[in-house]
Formats: C-alpha cells, structure tokens, sequence
C-alpha cells in the first residue's frame, strides 16, 4: 500500500520554494520565451494515463504498469470522461474528517518516456497538480507533494540516466490538503499546469530577493547559492551567498500600472544567464491610506479564476494573454488572484502591461464554518494543529513571487474565518 503521506501536510523529496526563474544558457539565448532555453526540457504534450476507482485499488507496483489511454499535459481528466465534473461553493467534496480522505478517493497514473542528455544538476518541476501526487522516475520512488498551485521542484539527477527515462505519477483527487482548498469554483483533477525539466550546473544561483526604493535604489541579496556576476544599467557587482549589492539609477522611470517600465537586471554564474525584468516601486500605507509611489491610487480590480470553458483550470498563456488584453480595454487595472497563485507566467505578463496583483495564497476552508454548526467560523485557523499547514501556503506564495514589481498587495487567503493561525501566517 501507498505510504499514507496524502494524510498529512508535509511533503516528501520537494526543494525548499525559491523564487521564479528560467535560467538561459547565455544571454545571446535569452528570450521571453522560455522555452528557447538550452536549459528548459518541456514536458508537456501527450501523456498515457489510468484511472483507479479508489486509492486501495492501486497496486504497490503501479508504476511498473503501462496505462493504455492518453491525455494532454496540462488538462484535467475531467474532460477526458476520466472523472465527473463537480461546481461547489462552500460546501467540502468529502465528509469533514481532516487530516482524512475517503478510501473512495480516485487516483489517476500518468506515464510518459522522454530523452535526456544528462549534465549536471537535473530538476523536475510541476506548475500544478490537484490534489496531490506520488512521483517516481525509473521505478524508483523520488517524493510526494501537494499544495495544488504551488511549484514542485524535485532533483533527479539521481534518478535520470543519459538517454531514455520514465515518468510515472499518481495523482489523488483529494488529500488532507483538500480542506484548505475549498474555494468557491468548478473542482478539477490532474496536471492542469505545466511540467518541465531543467538541466544546471552542480553550482548555481538557486534564490534571490530584489528589493527597490523610488530614489533608485535597487538591491540583490543572494539568499541561497553559487557566488554570481550581477549587472544593471551597465553597472556589474560580484555577489556571493548571503551578500546584498546595492545599485543607483538616477532619475528613474517608477513602475505603475500607468507606466509599466522595466529595467534589465542580469544574474550570471557557472555558464548561467538569468534575466530579472525589474521595476522601480515602493508600496506604503500613511495615516490609512494605500500610497504606491507616494501617490493614492483608485484599484479598479476584478477577481480572476483560472477557467476556459473547454480546457477548465489549465489555462495556457495564450487564455491569460487574452483576459489581460480584454482587462486593459475596459480600464482595469487590478486582479486579485481569487483564490490561488495564478502560474508564475502570469506575473511577468502584468509587469509589462502594467496590473496591480493582489496575489493570494492557496487557501480557504470555507466548508468548515457551514459543516461545524455552531461552532466559530475560524475552525481550522484556530486550532494549532493546523498551522503548519496553513503557513506553508503563504510560505510558497510570498517565496515564488516576492520580486514580482506587479504584486503590491499579499492575500493570506480567502473566507478562512479568523483564529490564531493567522499570526503565524501574517509573520
């Protein structure tokens, strides 16, 4: 039987979160594109796959089984005739039992071949899965994870070989994760985001945090990873692990949904060229009033889901592209990630066409105010038993995006009640 880590919040085998980045293999290969790096291995397209009616049903061996129908990579195996598609609001999909799942719950093997020419440190990333999922590469178990959008990023250099490999992975359509996902939308299942590798050298920069002030001032603080070469404006600072560089732009061009302007900030180390699009913007609170650049603004928003009528959840960059074009016709000019990180593409896109993002963590337990009659709304936020799973959520939101100029404004989530929990969330 499966290791029953879908009953517990942690993960298995999952880097520590970073911030977003593709590294190129020279800045003569950077593109906005990332898939034009030399670095970047999609593995998106068709995957074979096989349904389980219930978690007890999967054989301990089931990776070593070949599934025999097919589906596309990102989707959701809803509209594969795979599972029932399902719209609730506050009300849980399951009996409220946390951390407890049914043993009903259905669980879906994804199976696919791909090629390597293996070099390096090989990653394996997924962009999201709904709920949870089970990873195995070449019959070897690598890690589990689960935090629906969040990103999974597993080193397999360990367990890839140079030349053919196998992936196998099994998604459940819940988990102990699932009560603190209980947004008011259509529920889908499956790999709804993107999966790629990315192959880097043994030493390289692996989390940064950017920081910049209205005067012009921007700072680099290389929190984790190789020493690197940092250059904006034409000025390059050396940078090792640990260490802050501090540049100044005179008579900068701030940031706003007005003027999206961005400067070139570029990472390089061990053969690496990163590229950080960067604007110059402060975001402060005086005597109650919301200032960007010093100035009161006027958010015109709207909430966003990640929804196609004919794809559901895995909306690709084109779909996203279109909601930002069609946003900026009618004079919006904030989204509020209702009720989830969007896809860490999505961040880049309001940079440069210039949107307020209120990005929210990937958490609400809504149900459990309906479910527990009688009981204070902030069930789950109270309870300490909770908070780590609760924490976690804003600690991959707030990791992932926090040198994204767009993002002004941190949800911790959404109709969660109100408990004790939240401090430690907030902090």
């Amino acid at each position: 039987m499966l290791e029953k880590y879908y009953e517990s919040y942690e993960c298995v085998g999952v880097m520590p979160p970073r911030c977003y980045y593709i590294p190129f293999g020279g800045k003569a290969e950077w593109n906005k594109d990332r898939s034009e790096s030399s670095r970047f291995t999609s593995l998106c397209g068709k995957w074979n796959i096989a349904r389980y009616e219930r978690i007890s049903d999967v054989p301990d061996d089931f990776y070593k089984k070949s599934p025999e129908k097919e589906i596309d990579v990102p989707s959701c195996v809803q509209y594969y005739g795979l599972d029932y598609f399902q719209y609730t609001n506050y009300n849980y999909p399951i009996p409220f039992d946390p951390p407890y799942v049914p043993t009903s719950t259905p669980a879906f093997h994804y199976s696919r071949r791909f090629s390597l020419k293996k070099s390096g440190r090989q990653y394996l990333v997924f962009e999201g899965v709904d709920s949870c999922f089970y990873l195995y590469v070449n019959d070897k178990f690598v890690g589990f994870s689960q935090i629906s959008h969040r990103v999974s990023e597993f080193d397999v250099t360990d367990f890839v070989n140079d030349g053919e490999n196998k992936i196998d992975v099994l998604v459940l359509k819940w988990c102990a994760g699932t009560y603190f996902e209980d947004q008011d939308k259509w529920r889908f299942t499956g790999i709804f985001r993107e999966v790629y590798l990315l192959s880097r050298p043994e030493k390289h920069v692996v989390d940064y945090k950017i920081e910049t002030k209205i005067s012009g001032e921007v700072s680099f603080l290389l929190v984790e990873g190789a020493a690197a070469n940092v250059t904006l404006c034409g000025e390059t600072k050396n940078v090792k692990e640990g260490e802050k560089v501090v540049f100044k732009i005179d008579n900068p061009v701030l940031w706003s949904a007005e003027t999206p302007c961005l400067y070139d900030l570029d990472v390089e180390s061990g053969g690496e060229f990163i590229r950080e699009r960067i604007g110059i913007r402060e975001v402060s609170i005086e005597n109650g009033v919301f200032l960007l650049n010093g100035k009161a603004i006027k958010l015109r928003g709207v909430n966003r889901h990640d929804f196609h009528p004919t794809k559901g959840a895995a909306v690709s960059l084109g779909d996203i592209l279109t909601d930002l074009k069609l946003m900026k016709e009618l004079n919006v000019n904030a989204i509020r990630t209702s009720h989830y990180p969007s896809c860490p593409e999505f961040y880049a896109l309001c940079d440069e066409y210039g949107f307020y993002v209120i990005d929210e963590a990937d958490l609400e337990s809504h149900g459990a105010s309906e479910t527990l009659a009688g009981r204070a709304e902030g069930y789950l936020s109270e309870l300490p038993e909770f908070q780590f799973a609760m924490t976690e959520r804003e600690k991959m939101l707030v990791t992932r995006d926090k040198n994204r100029p767009c993002v002004v404004i941190w949800s911790m989530g959404n109709e969660c009640g109100w408990g004790r929990n939240f401090y430690a969330c907030s902090d």
